[in-house]
């Protein structure tokens, strides 16, 4: 019988490692600010073509600039963890499901979930814990 299991991925801290996720943060903020223009682009428009736009309108596109903010202060502060985080140390890149084998006679502790570990992209360990 095969059932699902939760699995935990993590990595080992390389300079390469910090390389590529300085990177995607990067392109988050870039996309986040590039969306805040968007908004205060729209906002303007809105208000040139009707000069008395609504309240509310004004206030759901300064919520959604506030959101973007929100977003990139706390990848900052991704990036502040990354460049203070030392070589070798490992993190939780993610969790997936993977599909497990069972026979009866098995033994599954459900609970239990197994980890992978990857060094540079590359499976360096997998731990089961039972």
């Amino acid at each position: 019988m095969q059932v699902t299991q939760k699995t935990i991925i993590k990595e080992i801290m390389t300079n390469s490692s910090k390389s590529r996720l300085k990177q995607t943060l990067n392109e988050k903020i870039k996309r986040a600010e590039k969306e805040m223009d968007q908004l205060v682009f729209q906002q303007k428009k809105l208000e040139k073509q009707f000069e008395q736009s609504s309240e509310a309108v004004k206030q759901k596109i300064q919520q959604e600039i506030n959101k973007r903010k929100q977003l990139v202060r706390s990848i900052n502060t991704q990036l502040k963890s990354i460049e203070e985080t030392p070589l070798g140390t490992e993190y939780t890149l993610m969790e997936t499901d993977t599909v497990v084998e069972l026979h009866e006679g098995s033994i599954w502790h459900p609970e239990q979930k197994p980890v992978i570990v990857l060094e540079d992209g590359m499976v360096k360990e997998i731990r089961q814990r039972w």
